[in-house]
């Protein structure tokens, strides 16, 4: 990750605006050396791989020489996401009138006891486009919280089949979203 050294004023939080910067080791470590005294603030600048960014804001205060402040910024992984479309518990089904079919979201990386919604839509897979039945597009939405950062969701789309073609190949695109920003998205034809 990388991190910046800024003015206790400051508001903007970009490279070319940081003091110094300093990127982390292996070990997650990092450190500012000849640090005048006085108010300063520390910030992410840039999360490590496979981790979302963090908000964070570090005030620190240097009152001493050769003095060690020592932060913890913590960030959070990339969500993870693996699905399973079945109706009836069957990934092959032969189209009636009506039917449910239940998205089952693997998901890896969650922060428990935190609220998630997952979006689903219904693409069709010979197309990759998204699958359109009687003019409108199908789409399904459910929001849960975890009580493990892995486990599973699901979502249930119903619709009329009847609309569908003969061998339509249907897949389905999920996206989680967290306080409104979308964290994870798994889209494979």
């Amino acid at each position: 990750a990388l991190f910046g050294l800024f003015r206790s004023d400051e508001t903007e939080f970009t490279e070319d605006n940081a003091i110094l910067t300093a990127l982390t080791d292996k070990d997650g470590i990092f450190t500012f050396e000849n640090i005048p005294y006085g108010n300063w603030i520390v910030k992410e600048l840039q999360p490590a791989e496979n981790y979302l960014p963090s908000d964070d804001i570090h005030h620190i205060t240097v009152s001493e020489n050769e003095q060690i402040i020592e932060i913890t910024a913590v960030n959070d992984r990339i969500p993870e996401l693996k699905t399973t479309a079945t109706v009836d518990g069957e990934k092959k089904i032969c189209a009636t009138e009506t039917f449910t079919l239940v998205d089952t979201v693997e998901y890896q990386h969650l922060i428990p006891n935190k609220e998630y919604t997952l979006k689903g839509v219904l693409m069709d897979k010979t197309t990759g486009k998204e699958l359109i039945i009687n003019g409108e597009t199908i789409t399904a939405e459910t929001t849960f919280i975890p009580t493990e950062p892995n486990g599973t969701a699901t979502v249930e789309f119903t619709f009329d089949s009847k609309y569908i073609k003969t061998d339509t190949d249907i897949v389905v695109f999920e996206s989680l979203y967290k306080d409104g920003k979308e964290l994870a998205v798994h889209a494979d034809l």
